[in-house]
């Protein structure tokens, strides 16, 4: 199942598996720069390959319930890892000293963008969850 923003590409990336299945795509947006909301139901298709894919229409947000910030780092596997390395055990890659993630970003071993989502994330920062981070 491919699931994510509107106009994230999930039909293009299904196309590109799948070329036979000819999904509807919508142009880039010029003004935001992302596509355009195409799917509008969840559709089950065969694989030629064997198996299923599922395209879904995008959702327009993400939140995390019941979740300690210290465990958001989890979900990011880089950052987990990276995290090992940080002077205190507790740290939240935000504003801590020695913080090895953040030292990792400054050097390019984790991705801006990637960094930049789990600061979304920890700060629930949903009015932001649809910009252009690649600015």
């Amino acid at each position: 199942m491919f699931s994510g923003h509107s106009g994230a590409g999930k039909s293009t990336l299904i196309n590109a598996i799948e070329p036979s299945l000819k999904l509807k795509v919508g142009e880039i947006s010029k003004q935001h720069k992302q596509g355009i909301h195409t799917t509008t139901f969840a559709e089950m298709f065969p694989l030629t390959i064997g198996g299923f894919i599922i395209d879904t229409p995008g959702i327009k947000g993400f939140g995390v319930v019941d979740f300690d910030l210290q465990e958001i780092s989890h979900f990011f596997p880089e950052i987990f890892k990276t995290s090992a390395a940080c002077k205190y055990n507790n740290c939240l890659h935000v504003n801590e000293p020695k913080c090895a993630v953040k030292k990792a970003v400054e050097n390019g071993k984790i991705a801006l963008s990637r960094y930049k989502n789990y600061l979304q994330i920890m700060e629930g920062d949903s009015e932001n969850y649809r910009v252009d981070i690649y600015n």
